[in-house]
């Protein structure tokens, strides 16, 4: 997964949890689930990033 590939997913996640905070979660199983997507994304994002750099 490229670098902008990750970008792209993490905003699509966190606008889709933003989302879910506003209308309110109807479904408590599908709010962890977003969640837990947004927090992936961003720790695969900081793991590629200091891969990058570090590497």
């Amino acid at each position: 997964m490229s670098h902008d590939q990750v970008i792209k997913q993490m905003r699509e996640d966190l606008e889709q949890l933003g989302n879910e905070v506003r209308n309110g979660p109807r479904h408590e199983a599908r709010s962890i689930l977003v969640s837990a997507t947004a927090g992936t994304a961003f720790a695969l994002a900081v793991f590629w990033v200091a891969f990058k750099f570090l590497a």
